[in-house]
């Protein structure tokens, strides 16, 4: 089990909605170590409803801790984007530098949120 993916909240609402579309890259990669990191969490139990759900959905997942190291990994991304004026949201960074830090590739269908951040590998799960 050599590949690691963490999945984007974006992608992680899409399961949970039941979205047929994601189904068969989920079933392409449960050979592998699948991740959501806490920062997902966070953004999944802020939903008004359905929170039983996500709970259901966040049991079956080992998470990522954004830790100081994942901290430090986040302000370097920070720096780095804001210098060549291509800042992201905190959270979005936060979850690649929990990826990177895991060494996960993360999979999401918001490429763009991602695609300025260099050491992280991204997987399109609409590819797949």
């Amino acid at each position: 089990m050599d590949k690691k993916i963490c999945l984007d909240t974006d992608l992680c609402i899409e399961i949970i909605k039941g979205n047929p579309l994601v189904e068969s890259f989920i079933e392409d990669f449960w050979e592998f170590a699948v991740f959501i990191s806490s920062v997902t969490v966070f953004e999944l139990f802020l939903r008004e409803t359905d929170i039983g759900q996500v709970k259901n959905f966040v049991d079956c997942f080992n998470v990522l801790d954004f830790d100081e190291f994942c901290a430090v990994k986040a302000s370097d991304i920070f720096k780095e984007l804001k210098k060549r004026g291509k800042l992201v949201d905190f959270r979005d960074i936060f979850i690649a530098a929990s990826s990177i830090n895991y060494g996960c590739e993360l999979a999401t269908f918001n490429l763009k949120h991602f695609e300025n951040i260099k050491e992280l590998k991204l997987v399109n799960p609409a590819k797949n």
